[in-house]
């Protein structure tokens, strides 16, 4: 992993304020195997990436970096991500249910604010990471 920006422990505190404040449950005990494994799985990824500085937890709002690992048009921009709100269920109106990655895709816009073209342009890992918060902001 590249060098820490943050200590790991640090960021792991972070992310439950995050939670705390965003009103995600972190609570593990009642989750079935698929949604804890979805759960830690989303949680190492912002982890992780707060750990080397490509994501800010900022009390409920997070800044996330694009890597290096993205096209040179994306790779850099910053994503400013608030609060969930309404915005972000009604991004899925009107699909059908077999539209997954589409429902994905306006989520992810409604939250950032960029159009449905740009995650198709960014590196899978960044692409994951969205998808991590978008599922946590699905999960309230």
């Amino acid at each position: 992993m590249a060098d820490e920006k943050v200590a790991r422990e640090q960021a792991e505190k972070e992310f439950d304020n995050w939670c705390d404040v965003t009103g995600i449950d972190r609570e593990t005990a009642n989750m079935n195997d698929e949604d804890l494994k979805g759960f830690e799985d989303g949680k190492k990824r912002l982890i992780d990436a707060c750990v080397i500085g490509l994501l800010v937890f900022d009390d409920g709002n997070i800044e996330y970096t694009i890597s290096s690992r993205s096209p040179e048009n994306f790779a850099g921009v910053t994503l400013k991500i608030g609060q969930p709100n309404g915005k972000l269920f009604r991004a899925m109106d009107g699909m059908k249910e077999t539209e997954s990655f589409k429902k994905l895709n306006c989520v992810m816009s409604a939250m950032t604010g960029k159009d449905n073209g740009f995650f198709d342009k960014i590196h899978a890992t960044d692409y994951k990471l969205l998808q991590a918060i978008a599922g946590f902001f699905l999960s309230i």
